[in-house]
């Protein structure tokens, strides 16, 4: 398996699917979205838990990035921001005591089970600013038919190189769903604040890209507001 992200990777690197990412923890890494929904009445309960596999997973070989979120104005829905150096590195971790003991205290209280995605580096914008008690921060999920999928990455150029000088950007990256399912896209950004996110929306590359991208999408465009577990 940790070959063919291996070789996944430079084919689409090669075919100009990849931006060149320019963060360090870009280069080869695993970007692992995982989504939790759970009974209203449990949510200290899984905040507690999630900061307990948070702060293990840390600590396992590999990690590089390890947070929690919480939806706003959804307070039951939460997520984990991981990545991961490689494949490999994902895998053991998925395998470890960790993630194996949150799974199961989860279930009397979980909707569902947990939703785990996982990602290659489609564009990271370089530069940015470390998040702050005022920052907002944006996920969004979008996937196109296959067939108009050149389309879709010519319009993304634009929107990354835009949105890397929008004021107020913290992070801002385009994630690209693998193994399988190359026409998803995850959008993970950080802003400044409300009004610098507002700014960005109402940016010209911002309103061209989402009118272009209207007519190719195979869902609605899903967009959400989370706030920082710490």
């Amino acid at each position: 398996m940790k070959a063919f992200f291996s070789l996944l990777f430079c084919a689409l690197t090669v075919l100009g699917f990849a931006q060149p990412a320019n963060a360090v923890e870009a280069q080869g890494a695993i970007y692992v979205t995982t989504f939790y929904e759970v009974t209203p009445g449990a949510t200290a309960d899984t905040v507690a838990m999630l900061k307990e596999y948070r702060d293990a997973a840390r600590k396992e070989p590999g990690m590089m990035v390890a947070d929690v979120y919480q939806e706003a104005g959804a307070p039951a829905r939460f997520v984990t921001n991981e990545v991961w150096r490689d494949m490999g590195a994902y895998e053991t971790h998925a395998k470890a005591i960790a993630r194996a003991q949150l799974f199961q205290r989860m279930l009397p209280i979980q909707y569902g089970p947990p939703d785990a995605r996982t990602h290659i580096a489609h564009y990271i914008a370089p530069g940015g600013g470390a998040a702050t008690a005022n920052s907002i921060l944006i996920m969004s999920h979008l996937d196109v038919t296959p067939n108009v999928l050149p389309q879709l990455l010519d319009i993304m150029k634009p929107l990354s190189e835009g949105s890397a000088k929008d004021p107020g950007m913290q992070k801002f990256q385009i994630l690209r769903q693998a193994p399988g399912t190359g026409n998803h896209f995850r959008l993970f950004e950080i802003w400044a604040s409300e009004r610098a996110f507002d700014a960005h929306n109402l940016s010209a590359h911002t309103q061209a890209f989402r009118n272009d991208l209207a007519p190719m999408l195979g869902t609605p465009y899903d967009q959400r507001k989370y706030l920082p577990v710490n």
